[in-house]
């Protein structure tokens, strides 16, 4: 996954927003990767919370958790915490953790960190 698609986030003006929250970089980034022909669902509802985006590309599913100015290691614990791959485990597809930390300062994706779920 190229993540130097973030130079978006830089090239919007800052007039066009007043709050760069964790909603607004959310809302940018599912809208770059659904433009994209990728199949993306946001806000995915579990019996332990909801999950910010999964992402279906080929063989591999991504499950996305979005932070704002925290660590990648939070996103993903909260991952594992609450089990969010649990429901695509036994596809038959690689299912791929990712932490995204965007930085309001940078405007920008300040960190990333992906890692194997290990057990799909």
């Amino acid at each position: 996954m190229d993540m130097n698609s973030g130079k978006a986030f830089k090239d919007l003006a800052y007039t066009l927003e007043t709050n760069r929250d964790e909603a607004y970089f959310h809302t940018v980034f599912y809208l770059m990767v659904s433009a994209s022909g990728v199949d993306a669902r946001s806000e995915v509802l579990t019996c332990d919370g909801r999950i910010d985006l999964v992402m279906h590309v080929g063989e591999r599913i991504y499950i996305i958790e979005f932070k704002c100015n925290q660590s990648v290691n939070t996103a993903l614990a909260q991952i594992k915490d609450k089990g969010y791959a649990q429901a695509y485990r036994g596809l038959g597809k690689q299912i791929i953790l990712l932490g995204i930390n965007f930085d309001t300062q940078k405007r920008n994706v300040g960190e990333w960190k992906a890692e194997d779920d290990g057990l799909g």
